[in-house]
């Protein structure tokens, strides 16, 4: 029988601007199909669960896109169809995203009261003309505003968490200004942290203007060395790194994130997203949606679903996945967990190629777990590589 699933991502891809450097499934709309949207994740979310079994949920994730475009109401009918078929846990992590000033109707305090515990807020910096190079559609005004109503609901209890992100490593920023960012939103008393170099992806805007020399490329030793900063610079707030790119006070880890770094199954719903669910005969089985909203949502209405994507995820594969990320964990890869998901031969094999790694001190082996000490982060791919 397969396992009951209990992680479940909404995508919700509508945005007022696409970002220079973004490569997500989003679509620019100045008129968003907030009902009918929602009335389509619901046909999906009944089809989906003909086939899949949920149990009461630990995690649900609204991303995007800007889903704190789509409105509280809508938010609400979401988790309330969740509640009717599977239930939460009691104490289930419920995370929204959201851009400054890309709120629907009222605030963040209706999203919390429609069901959402955690905020994970774009802010991405706190200076103009750092957010004018990022394409950002909000200034540092708007950032600020959002920290000052994230701070708000959580010293009133009415969420429990909250994240911001943060983009390092733009062209023409110093240290000073990293360590300004960092004391500008974690002095709002956010308890997590997601900070991650700029990345040129290829397609994107960001791409064009580097290649014909309009915007400089990233400095890739300024990146690294703000990689390593950023530990000291967020201990004194309480916040250390459990993953490479985030970093939380003691019980704020993103536990949403921690099912996916796991190799557990998900759910996921919407134009463009990706879910991993269980099947008989293999570890799983990745799907992804069209891409297109308009064929998505055509399909669904004649209770179709819409896929591009759809491959069984073998042993093999599940392995150099759990790797890539179980790797990036400051915990290390699970390898009790490892060998129950794919077998002794396997961990023993990996336990093997990981000798000269470990003599050199680039990885480390404690209490059944692996991982990669923080001198090598710099070097996590060509690391990763080295086990697969």
């Amino acid at each position: 029988m397969n396992p009951m699933v209990r992680h479940v991502y909404v995508h919700f891809p509508y945005c007022l601007h696409r970002c220079g450097y973004c490569d997500f499934a989003t679509t620019v709309a100045r008129t968003i199909p907030r009902e009918r949207y929602l009335s389509h994740i619901v046909t999906e979310l009944e089809l989906r669960t003909e086939t899949v079994a949920l149990a009461p949920l630990e995690t649900v994730f609204f991303g995007g896109g800007t889903p704190s475009l789509w409105g509280p109401a809508a938010i609400g009918a979401v988790l309330d169809w969740l509640n009717r078929r599977a239930g939460f846990a009691a104490d289930a992590e419920i995370t929204l995203e959201a851009n400054p000033g890309a709120l629907e109707s009222g605030d963040l305090a209706a999203y919390a009261t429609a069901g959402i515990t955690r905020v994970s807020v774009g802010i991405q910096a706190l200076q103009d003309d750092r957010l004018r190079a990022l394409d950002r559609l909000h200034d540092a005004a708007a950032a600020r505003q959002t920290l000052t109503q994230l701070a708000e609901l959580l010293a009133t209890g009415r969420l429990r968490s909250a994240n911001a992100d943060l983009i390092f490593g733009v062209p023409g920023q110093t240290m000073l200004d990293l360590r300004s960012d960092v004391a500008g939103i974690l002095d709002h008393g956010l308890s997590h942290l997601s900070a991650y170099s700029l990345t040129v992806e290829p397609g994107t805007p960001l791409a064009a203007q580097v290649k014909r020399g309009v915007t400089a490329r990233p400095d890739d030793d300024l990146q690294v060395a703000m990689l390593d900063a950023l530990p000291d610079l967020l201990a004194p707030y309480g916040l250390s790194r459990y993953e490479v790119s985030n970093y939380a006070r003691p019980g704020h880890r993103s536990r949403h994130n921690l099912a996916y770094w796991s190799g557990r199954h998900y759910l996921a719903v919407g134009v463009g997203a990706h879910g991993f669910l269980p099947q008989a005969g293999a570890l799983g089985v990745r799907y992804g949606n069209s891409r297109k909203h308009e064929a998505w949502m055509g399909a669904l209405a004649h209770r179709q679903l819409c896929e591009e994507l759809r491959e069984e995820i073998d042993a093999d594969r599940h392995q150099d996945e759990r790797l890539l990320t179980g790797l990036r964990l400051t915990d290390g890869l699970d390898l009790d967990a490892f060998d129950r998901d794919l077998g002794h031969d396997r961990r023993r094999a990996l336990e093997q190629r990981a000798k000269n790694g470990i003599d050199r001190a680039d990885f480390w082996l404690t209490n059944n777990h692996l991982g990669v000490t923080p001198h090598a982060l710099a070097r996590l791919d060509s690391l990763i590589a080295e086990l697969a």
